[in-house]
């Protein structure tokens, strides 16, 4: 009786656990199905300038804020 008891419990330990893991992993699974479904060529629609002063006209014009972007090496291999 006391075995059988203890396989009762362990068993409803471990659904319990199985269900907690479920819970958890559900967030971080529709993120990802969110991540993949995403337009990952979005950064081409920005109209990048390489002056400050058209940029600053742009953003006047389209009530947009600026993002300024310096570098000081070599961005196609990573050296920047």
């Amino acid at each position: 009786m006391k075995y059988r008891a203890g396989l009762l419990a362990v068993a409803a330990l471990a659904v319990m656990a199985a269900s907690a893991d479920q819970r958890e992993a559900d967030p971080i699974s529709k993120r990802i199905e969110a991540i993949k479904g995403s337009d990952t060529n979005a950064w081409r629609k920005i109209p990048w300038t390489s002056s400050l002063m058209p940029a600053r006209r742009i953003g006047e014009r389209e009530k947009h804020p600026l993002f300024l972007f310096t570098h000081d090496g070599n961005i196609e291999t990573g050296r920047c």
